[in-house]
């Protein structure tokens, strides 16, 4: 399943002013030269762990799923998905917005879908005559196996990642064996029904994890084809349809039990991987990955900092980092900016908002008043600063992703402050207006602002210094407990442990649509389940609340504002997520949003041509070109060869 919304949050752990420049990024051209080695490192020290560093987590998961389309994967895997390994109906060129990075296209689709006048059917014509990869090099993509990838894909994804197709909950809860707006009309046309309009639904199968699979060789009707019986490891055991292909895989003899199957021996979990050419794939067949390099090789391991000593030693090229900014020591950046001959560094939108989440059931903050005075008294530059400054990201001002809302609020800020240092005298006159201002002095007296409950990461612990400091000259002590991730989200999430705010939230867009954005963190429910909660609470209904033990309050509810606007499409549907988003800083204030994220990263001097996936938000390994070099050796000979010095 895509990354639940701990998950997701887990993975987007940091801090910004204006972006400086930066070289731009390359664009493709007939002239930049194919073949070639690119080597990549991927970090293994920085929590949570990437799925390619170390085990799928801390739930005991297989690492060898790191790979697994449907398994909950996250962003670094998902971008191996996409560029090399994964195709899907319809996707994406791996290039940044500008570059026409998020212009939907299709993929394994012959075409964008077409749709019915109610909205409710889709049918998509696929490409014929496309392979999947040796050891299926005879078995052609066809309509069913997009069914069945679909169908593992609901089975284990949350609520929030549910299109609403016909037949979903018939077929979760074991009363068909089958979803019925699922239909393979024949070998090379996919018909989905909803349930209900999702205007959102291509994006959706846009998306990595909706890559195809293919039939079991030995039994035709298994479920979920080559897949079944691999629902942890089945990562080891991909079937490409990219242009590349874990190396080994060919190996793979899937007429022998799961038991019995050997593994790709190119994927060495927690060391590392390698990606070869799939010869079944034709450059006339895919218009959106030129994978220009034969081979790519991915050293697992290592801290950043030992990783990017090695991008300067020249045995990597980069370093494919999933987590927060910076994405390069600031140090490397500012030698590779004032030395081009070193390297080049790519800077731009990461698509990632961070913010301070409030509980809006826990006293003082089920004061809408109260949180607008937090919201105005919070040093948002301050923290952008600590957090490694204007390479991380620019003050946000509004919640939803500028790249969801077609840059509508660009310029939204309704709690905008001179430098965005905040401002106390503002945040006062708000609180006067709370009932917990009881002598009209901007001060919160009441005994709930004495020891509010809050929670951050180790990594975010200065910056919430920064707000415990801001909110006690509003009359609010906080009492901050710094925890490792996912102590701290666990805390957050479980709406019985009464937490009033966390700092250090966040959330990256799923797919390239404002839909998921809201209901996997305000939609009451979807963020909110008999495991979980979404932190704010908003959406919670008062029985859930009393529950809980929060006794006779209630909180906002827009769940049927998120539903006017999933039924809307086109730029109709982008209006209306902006306008939410709008209402909801104005008018509900679950979070106090405070940095846009950026990407930043050094890139050694071999790429010719260097492009990033504002899809995944991060490097576009198919779209990345190296110059020829005969005599480059690979990282795996560079490490022989390191290990047999004297």
């Amino acid at each position: 399943m895509r990354p639940g919304v701990a998950a997701v949050l887990l993975l987007l752990l940091a801090g910004c002013a204006s972006a400086p420049s930066a070289s731009p990024t390359g664009s493709a051209g007939p002239s930049l030269p194919r073949g070639g080695i690119l080597r990549v490192g991927v970090p293994g020290d920085f929590p949570p762990s990437s799925l390619l560093a170390k085990s799928v987590a801390d739930d005991g998961g297989d690492p060898r799923a790191a790979l697994d389309p449907q398994a909950g994967v996250f962003y670094d895997s998902l971008e191996l998905l996409r560029c090399c390994l994964g195709r899907t109906l319809l996707s994406y060129f791996g290039r940044p917005t500008d570059e026409g990075g998020t212009v939907l296209r299709p993929d394994l689709a012959e075409s964008l879908p077409e749709v019915s006048s109610d909205g409710l059917t889709w049918t998509f014509k696929l490409r014929q005559g496309v392979h999947y990869a040796p050891p299926l090099q005879a078995t052609e993509v066809t309509s069913a196996d997009f069914v069945r990838s679909l169908q593992r894909l609901l089975r284990n994804s949350s609520p929030a990642y549910r299109p609403g197709i016909a037949g979903v909950e018939e077929y979760l809860d074991g009363r068909a064996s089958t979803v019925s707006g699922l239909e393979a009309v024949d070998r090379y046309t996919l018909r989905v029904r909803l349930s209900r309009p999702e205007g959102d639904l291509p994006a959706r199968l846009a998306y990595p994890d909706t890559a195809p699979i293919p039939p079991s060789p030995t039994d035709p009707q298994a479920a979920f084809g080559v897949a079944t019986g691999h629902d942890a490891d089945y990562g080891a055991f991909l079937v490409s349809s990219g242009p590349y292909m874990v190396e080994g895989a060919d190996a793979i003899d899937f007429s022998l039990s799961v038991e019995q199957q050997v593994p790709a021996a190119g994927f060495q979990p927690g060391q590392s991987l390698i990606l070869v050419r799939n010869p079944s794939w034709k450059a006339d067949q895919d218009e959106l990955r030129p994978a220009y390099v034969d081979r790519i090789e991915l050293s697992i391991g290592g801290s950043q900092e030992e990783l990017a000593a090695r991008v300067d030693s020249g045995e990597l090229d980069f370093v494919l980092f999933a987590g927060p900014p910076p994405h390069a020591p600031i140090e490397q950046i500012d030698r590779y900016r004032a030395n081009p001959g070193l390297g080049s560094v790519h800077s731009g939108p990461r698509d990632f908002v961070r913010n301070v989440g409030l509980n809006l059931a826990y006293a003082p903050f089920d004061d809408l008043h109260v949180r607008k005075a937090v919201s105005l008294v919070i040093d948002k530059a301050g923290m952008i600063e600590l957090g490694g400054g204007p390479w991380t990201g620019q003050v946000a001002g509004h919640i939803v992703i500028n790249s969801l809302v077609d840059n509508l609020l660009l310029t939204y800020d309704p709690y905008s402050t001179a430098g965005s240092h905040g401002d106390i005298e503002a945040a006062k006159a708000e609180m006067r207006l709370s009932r917990y201002d009881t002598d009209g002095d901007g001060l919160c007296d009441d005994d709930a602002c004495t020891s509010v409950t809050a929670v951050t990461m180790t990594i975010y612990s200065e910056r919430a210094d920064v707000v415990v400091a801001n909110l006690a000259e509003l009359g609010i002590q906080v009492d901050l407990e710094v925890l490792a991730p996912l102590l701290a989200f666990g805390q957050w999430f479980d709406p019985l442990s009464h937490t009033g705010m966390m700092v250090g939230t966040g959330f990256g867009k799923d797919h390239l649509n404002a839909a998921s954005f809201f209901t996997a963190n305000f939609d009451g429910r979807t963020s909110i389940t008999s495991e979980e909660a979404n932190g704010t609470l908003l959406g919670a209904s008062p029985e859930q609340l009393a529950s809980w033990g929060y006794g006779d309050v209630e909180v906002p509810n827009i769940d049927e504002r998120i539903d006017d606007c999933h039924v809307r499409t086109g730029s109709e549907q982008v209006q209306c997520w902006a306008a939410l988003d709008q209402y909801v800083m104005e008018n509900v204030v679950p979070w106090v949003p405070y940095v846009f994220e950026r990407h930043t990263r050094t890139v050694g001097p071999r790429v010719v041509n260097y492009s990033f996936d504002q899809l995944l938000a991060l490097p576009a390994l198919d779209q990345i070109a190296v110059a020829p070099a005969s005599a480059s050796p690979s990282y795996l000979e560079l490490f022989s060869r390191r290990a047999s010095a004297p």
